[in-house]
């Protein structure tokens, strides 16, 4: 593993860390535990008190995962100059970065309202999508060849229908957790209190049931991404083992969320259940976008194989 690859990974992997820890400041109460910003009750440093702590912690990473952002902002545009992919997906983290400073900011300003936080969190995944896809092309290397056959665009499509789905639930799931539905169901898979889906209950238990209904439908994405892969002609090593770790996510995922309501929504089954969620999103995003390349090391070892005379392996180079 080469220095920057070293620095890609551990940037998309800290960002998933301060997704953990901002998942950790809701599920405690811990969201105005600093009621201004940027200071902490008027001061540098936050008061001996759990939930100033635990904002502040949050904070404290942020700063740490933005210097990591910038820092693979910077060199990606130093060793990746000729790979218009990626300096693209680096350029596009910085006013990510900014943004997600400035909701952070409204999130306290504002109190906490599900809308805003919501909007906080789904910036925090396009994020971090963009920081997965750079982490992906720095391994597979700036000579990868795009697979650009009729087999790989379907499959893009499939798995880009998949990641929207996912994105979908982890929303709706953040707003339902904002707007105090994760409560409004006290069983799993029923709901005592809404037995029918949406004729039952109340607005709450509406909310809640439109999230679990969309863990049926991401199920049957992720099932159609996997029987792609599974029935794809030269799926290769990498697409393989991404849709394994893609069914592992995601059943974790909905064993986490009835988690959930069996443990009657313990602190660390939220957190889990949001970076289960988070990951499962980042997988399908690089599936989509990076699972249209062939890796340069494959591309040159094809080559090397090929008889004489046949050119370069078919696809168009990245």
């Amino acid at each position: 593993m080469s220095r920057y690859q070293a620095l890609t990974l551990t940037t998309a992997i800290a960002t998933l860390v301060l997704i953990a820890i901002g998942s950790t400041v809701r599920t405690t109460g811990s969201g105005l535990g600093c009621p201004d910003w940027p200071l902490c009750h008027g001061g540098l440093l936050p008061p001996l008190e759990r939930t100033a702590i635990i904002e502040y912690s949050h904070r404290t990473v942020a700063a740490l995962v933005g210097v990591l952002i910038v820092a693979t902002t910077v060199v990606t545009l130093r060793v990746r100059r000729h790979d218009p992919t990626q300096r693209a997906l680096a350029v596009a983290a910085l006013p990510l970065l900014a943004l997600q400073a400035y909701l952070g900011k409204v999130t306290v300003e504002r109190e906490l309202p599900a809308e805003v936080v919501t909007f906080h969190l789904t910036m925090a995944l396009v994020l971090f999508a963009v920081l997965a896809l750079i982490a992906a092309f720095a391994f597979q290397g700036e000579r990868r060849t795009r697979i650009d056959t009729p087999e790989r665009r379907h499959f893009t499509r499939v798995a880009l229908i998949a990641a929207v789905v996912t994105a979908g639930i982890v929303v709706i799931g953040s707003y339902g957790v904002g707007s105090d539905a994760g409560y409004a169901c006290s069983g799993w898979p029923n709901c005592p209190e809404a037995p029918v889906p949406f004729l039952d209950g109340e607005r709450l238990q509406h909310i809640h049931w439109l999230h679990r209904i969309t863990v049926v439908l991401g199920a049957a994405a992720v099932a159609w991404v996997c029987f792609e892969v599974s029935t794809m002609r030269h799926a290769g090593v990498a697409l393989k083992r991404g849709a394994l770790a893609l069914v592992v996510l995601y059943g974790l995922q909905i064993l986490s969320g009835a988690l959930n309501i069996w443990s009657d929504f313990a602190e660390a089954a939220r957190v889990l259940h949001l970076v289960l969620g988070s990951g499962t999103w980042a997988v399908l995003i690089v599936l989509a976008f990076a699972g249209g390349y062939q890796p340069a090391r494959d591309a040159e070892a094809d080559a090397s194989r090929a008889p004489l005379g046949t050119g370069e392996p078919r696809g168009a180079r990245a």
